[in-house]
């Protein structure tokens, strides 16, 4: 399996996948078919009875890209109905957050994104997982709203997807909760919690394999308490809380690939070099964001016509 050096010794020489893989590793492909039931035969075929599907749902746009269906169908281990099924949810979830979607502008993402508070790790995983760190540290509700973070979040969840190896291997994603205050805890909405919870599950063609929160104090219980009655008994599952021990991480992710404040090898998080590439990638989430039920682009055009 190809994999970058990034840290060396007398003793031990760590290697790791970067973030940034835009083809599928030998080990993947031998993954993608004992848990996904992938082969080239199962990709054709099923592609083509997704789309016949997707044909036949007349109110719905959709973007006819096998690279972005093949994430839909990985994400339901190729039951093309669910996968079907998945396709219709993320564009009417998307379709009826207007605040997110509507009248996407790639500049207020780039603006949260300045703000480090999230973004992806440079490497991989052992098990080729992107890392994702969400900050509420680096996190100012009086400049970003949580609406500008879930947007962002979005954003960067369909860049990573784009990669075939991340479809196969997934998501992991670390929370640290340091520096959340009474200041952060009212901008919290039920409803965003929802979609957290929703795209963790039910809209987003991804594969979460686990969520890890850090530094989470008395403060985090508030939110916990109405998150967790959003997700099933096998998501709840893969939750890690792991308080102020920081080190707790070494038992899931090498030190070699974690930030500093982690107790990890690298410099402190800092989402630049991610944010870059996101940058060569807005013509293309832009381009996603034009797709969706007419319905809902209809409703968008009476609701600006009521405002104007």
């Amino acid at each position: 399996m190809p994999t970058e050096v990034i840290s060396r010794s007398p003793e031990t020489l760590v290697t790791a996948l970067p973030y940034e893989l835009n083809y599928m590793t030998e080990e993947l492909r031998k993954r993608a078919k004992t848990e996904l039931f992938e082969d080239e035969d199962t990709r054709v075929h099923s592609l083509r009875l997704l789309k016949t599907m997707l044909k036949e749902e007349n109110d719905l746009m959709w973007q006819d890209d096998d690279l972005f269906l093949l994430a839909f169908l990985r994400a339901r281990k190729f039951d093309v109905k669910r996968a079907f099924n998945l396709v219709k949810t993320f564009y009417n979830v998307m379709g009826k957050h207007v605040e997110l979607y509507h009248n996407f502008n790639f500049a207020d993402v780039e603006r949260t994104m300045t703000e480090n508070c999230l973004g992806f790790l440079p490497y991989r995983d052992a098990e080729g997982c992107v890392i994702l760190i969400i900050s509420t540290a680096r996190w100012n509700p009086y400049e970003n709203s949580l609406a500008d973070v879930m947007r962002t979040l979005t954003c960067g969840l369909l860049h990573a997807v784009r990669s075939p190896s991340t479809q196969v291997a997934g998501f992991k994603v670390i929370v640290d909760f340091n520096g959340f205050t009474l200041r952060h805890l009212p901008h919290v909405s039920p409803t965003y919690l929802w979609l957290f919870a929703e795209a963790l599950q039910n809209c987003f063609p991804a594969r979460f394999r686990a969520v890890h929160m850090v530094n989470e104090g008395h403060l985090f219980s508030y939110i916990w308490a109405v998150l967790k009655q959003l997700l099933t008994k096998k998501l709840r599952e893969r939750f890690h809380f792991h308080g102020k021990n920081v080190k707790k991480l070494h038992k899931y992710f090498s030190p070699s690939i974690l930030p500093a404040e982690y107790e990890g090898e690298l410099p402190p998080f800092d989402n630049s070099d991610w944010a870059k590439k996101m940058k060569q990638s807005a013509a293309y989430i832009t381009h996603v964001y034009s797709y969706g039920y007419k319905k809902h682009k209809k409703n968008k055009k009476e609701d600006l016509a009521v405002e104007n």
